[in-house]
């Protein structure tokens, strides 16, 4: 169990950080004239580009700065900047400059159109504490009580106790939030922390009404359904005034400890990948220069446990953010060697080897990702900077290492991160994962059956209260018996004492499961009405038995025997996996903490709470860039988060489609954006998120094809890393509130700062394959079904055809026409990066006879019919005056 937190806390670096604080000081007297010169460019670059903004004059009267990084990688400076009215900011109104040699050249703007007009009032007529008083009842958080003004910032901006219903103190500030109709309402912002740690919400409040606008949550909580693709936020961090004390060794004569770690070693992504290894000191000397285990930058260690500068790894077994849980010691020659047996194990028995994983995979993640320009400038997860701040006119703030949670007993099936703003500590909360073993004792099915059954989000645990039993189906008196949908309390015969099988469909999964709980059945099996297998949710405070939902093949086959007269006896036991054993589910949420940094910059991390928004997919894509291996090719299959599902690694994994270049395998396009709708009207924010990281996946193969892979993911000059490189910078110039197309504008102009453009045929590419073309629209970036899809590519006058004969893109990856499904049936579909004029498209069948013809020009995806076609095989062609295209297909 965790220890409550001390009262003392980095006495180490306290004098340290009272020089750093004269030298912040006098950095920012040095750098108030450059920060000058920065508004002079930026007001002039305002001033003679309304139109193109899309702006008026009013609109770019009153602003303010709010962060600045310079980039080593592209060597610009972007700088931050607030959208005011009357000295009152504009809630999300933040757009971002990129200055080189002091000229705006690239800008992401976010501000409001005709500002003036939409503003009806400048004084709030609710308090700034009865603010306080509608959140709390109007989202059910308590009583309020002791709300007392602990700090007046000025401009109506104030920090309240936490009056009863937050962990931390309540944050109160006047802004403007704008509206989905286009209007403009005077707001109170509100940052409160639920004493139930479920939710940190950042509120805006009517300063009128006191009626809740909107909210969104600091914390990005992936509470993964793999059907359905569902995703919900929620708060997962708690900010540490101090910490626990640990062993503190003496500082040795050689810079670095020669730490060890067994773990599964990046490129590994889980225990189905490959197995574990030693590896020795493995940190980066440029993003970790002190080692892993260093917190005030001297030679030596500070700590013996899973705790250092950029992570923080510990045991969350009671759930509690507010107390310091244990973490693996490795003593003072800094040995995390622990042994590692899951085979029907607790995972209590290893937490070791599980929390030593979780430390080594966030410390990768920090020191690979530190290369391309998540550094200390640009916000990053630092207890301390080193002073490599910079001269900057608003230099970062250290003291936000990321605590990462293992074990974490407050949830299941799941994974969040929390990412507060610069100078705050994220938290990071890796759960276990249910995996439910059935093993037949009986009967012609007998055998042991991993991987097609989990737990149900409701119910008993199988961990603590396995079940052996004899099967019996449900025969309730409904249209169908064996859905179990009759109304609770109906007499079912023949269910007492014996594990109930019933079938998915018809009705609530909890009703099923209630009505044979009412019935005396010890536990449940729910039969998938479709093929594979599925998790069961739902809530329910009367139900104490468990229940598994099993996959069609295996729970057919148990209703098929049960019917022939078969006695069948299961033994149904739970054994828990662990997510922080999945590099790639580690690498994911920590890419959390990198997107909501790196948009909109360190000091605002409410860029991402749009509905188009892609953090999602960007974190898909951090996980899969880092566990890339030689051998993969642009078709190897990559699911996210298979070992969590008990699939093989081919699997999809708790996405829809896995990652590949195949579109008839993945075959999504911009236009399925809006196909992410779920039952509530919310989106599906990780179905959002997939399509932008299929694009992400095909730019980096495409890139490989042009510049070979590297499996130096720190230092290569490989496609791949040239593609992460183009991925972060592109994250600096991303707009505040973006979509697709605002994030492949960023990616267009990283290249033209990184690689003078010479990719940018390569990148059009990619993205007009799936559709998002030149002439591809996101409508408003808070909506998720207006997208307007296309597949062209920029015309002569913005893509010079010299730019796409920079390069050899006569490469297999990424074809020009990609054909799907093939195998088909009735149809096929061919999808084309650009436009084919004057085609002739032809099938022939093996005799070489002629089957299909037509005449055309091609365009975005093409449609045969080909329901009249015998099954066998056949070559497409597609040919005209340059062109000459063909590939087999099957018509089965």
């Amino acid at each position: 169990m965790k220890k409550k937190l001390p009262t003392y806390y980095r006495k180490t670096l306290k004098t340290m950080n009272k020089k750093r604080f004269l030298t912040a000081a006098m950095l920012f007297l040095s750098f108030i004239s450059f920060g000058q010169n920065y508004n002079d460019a930026i007001k002039e670059y305002l001033s003679n580009n309304l139109e193109k903004l899309d702006l008026l004059e009013d609109d770019i009267k009153e602003w303010k700065m709010t962060n600045e990084v310079f980039s080593k990688q592209t060597k610009v400076r972007h700088v931050y900047i607030q959208q005011l009215h009357k000295g009152i900011p504009v809630f999300n109104a933040v757009s971002n400059l990129t200055l080189k040699d002091n000229k705006v050249i690239f800008v992401g703007n976010s501000f409001v159109k005709d500002l003036s007009s939409k503003i009806k009032s400048t004084t709030p007529t609710l308090k700034a504490e009865n603010a306080i008083v509608q959140v709390a009842e109007q989202l059910k958080l308590g009583r309020v009580n002791g709300v007392e003004l602990m700090e007046e910032l000025g401009n109506n901006n104030f920090v309240f106790s936490k009056s009863g219903i937050s962990q931390e103190k309540i944050s109160v500030e006047l802004v403007y939030q704008p509206l989905k109709d286009g209007s403009v309402k005077l707001s109170w912002l509100l940052n409160v922390y639920q004493l139930d740690g479920i939710h940190w919400w950042n509120i805006r409040v009517d300063a009128k009404t006191g009626v809740i606008l909107q909210k969104n949550d600091w914390g990005v909580n992936c509470n993964y359904d793999m059907d359905t693709d569902t995703h919900s936020h929620a708060p997962t961090i708690k900010k540490e005034e101090v910490k626990s004390p640990v062993i503190l060794i003496k500082k040795k004569e050689n810079l670095f400890e020669l730490d060890q770690y067994n773990v599964f070693r990046l490129p590994v992504e889980s225990p189905n990948h490959g197995s574990r290894s030693i590896v020795s000191s493995p940190h980066n000397i440029i993003a970790s220069p002190f080692g892993w285990h260093d917190t005030d930058g001297a030679a030596g260690a500070e700590y013996t446990i899973t705790r250092g500068n950029n992570v923080h790894a510990q045991l969350d077994d009671d759930g509690e953010n507010e107390t310091i849980g244990y973490s693996p010691d490795g003593g003072s020659a800094l040995n995390f060697n622990f042994p590692l047996d899951r085979d029907g194990k607790a995972a209590e028995t290893y937490k070791d080897a599980s929390l030593t994983n979780l430390f080594y995979v966030s410390n990768i993640m920090h020191d690979i990702w530190y290369q391309y320009g998540f550094d200390e400038v640009s916000g990053n997860f630092q207890a301390n900077n080193y002073g490599r701040e910079a001269a900057l006119t608003f230099p970062p703030t250290d003291g936000d290492e990321v605590i990462a949670d293992g074990q974490d007993a407050s949830g299941r099936n799941n994974a969040n991160f929390a990412t507060p703003r610069d100078g705050r500590n994220p938290r990071m909360q890796m759960f276990l994962w249910d995996d439910a073993v059935v093993k037949i004792n009986t009967g012609s099915l007998s055998g042991k059956y991993t991987g097609d059954a989990y737990e149900a989000s409701f119910g008993a645990s199988l961990e603590e209260n396995p079940i052996t039993a004899n099967l019996a189906l449900m025969q309730d008196s409904g249209d169908d018996p064996l859905q179990g949908c009759s109304e609770s309390g109906l007499d079912v015969a023949g269910l007492a004492g014996n594990i109930a099988v019933i079938r998915s469909s018809g009705c609530l999964f909890v009703n099923k499961v209630q009505l044979a709980q009412d019935n005396n059945a010890v536990a449940v099996i729910v039969v998938n009405s479709n093929p594979g297998r599925f998790r069961m949710g739902g809530e329910s405070t009367t139900i104490t038995i468990p229940a598994i939902s099993v996959s069609q093949e295996l729970g057919e086959a148990m209703i098929t025997a049960l019917q022939n007269g078969e006695s069948l006896n299961v033994a149904l036991t739970g054994t828990p996996l662990d997510g922080s054993f999945d590099n790639g589910i580690v690498a994911h949420e920590y890419g959390h903490g990198i997107s909501n940094r790196l948009v909109g910059g360190g000091g605002n991390v409410n860029c991402l709470s749009n509905q188009e928004q892609l953090g999602e997919g960007w974190s898909d894509y951090f996980g899969l860039a880092i566990t890339m291996k030689p051998g993969d090719t642009d078709t190897t299959l990559r699911g996210i988060g298979t070992f969590t599902r008990s699939e093989a690694i081919t699997g999809r994994g708790i996405r829809r489609y896995p990652y590949t270049t195949n579109m008839s395998v993945n075959p999504f396009i911009f236009s399925d954006v809006k196909d992410q709708g779920l039952g509530d009207g919310s989106v599906s924010v990780h179905g959002v998120g997939s399509i932008w990281a299929a694009m992400l996946w095909d730019l980096q193969w495409k890139m490989i094809g042009i510049y070979g892979f590297d499996s130096n993911m720190y230092t290569g000059n490989g496609g791949n890393n040239k593609t992460m490189q183009l991925v972060i910078s592109g994250l600096k110039l991303t707009p505040c509130n973006s979509g697709f197309v605002g994030a492949r504008d960023a990616i267009l102009a990283a290249d033209e700062l990184l690689n003078d453009g010479v990719n940018q045929c390569a990148i059009w590419e990619v993205f007009a394959r799936r559709g998002l073309g030149y002439s591809a629209d996101s409508g408003d970036a808070d909506s998720f079904t207006d997208q307007t899809i296309a597949f062209d590519m920029p015309p002569e006058s913005v893509l010079p055809a010299s730019k796409c004969a920079a390069l050899n893109l006569n490469t297999e990856t990424l074809k020009m026409f990609t054909v799907y499904p093939n195998p088909a049936t009735t149809l096929i579909r061919i999808s084309l990066v650009s436009e084919v004029k004057n085609a002739t498209t032809a099938i022939y069948d093996m005799n070489g006879r002629e089957v299909y013809s037509k005449k055309s020009d091609l365009k975005g995806t093409v449609t045969i019919n080909t329901e009249n076609l015998s099954a066998g095989i056949y070559i497409l062609k597609i040919n005209n005056e340059v062109i000459s295209y063909s590939q087999k297909i099957i018509i089965n």
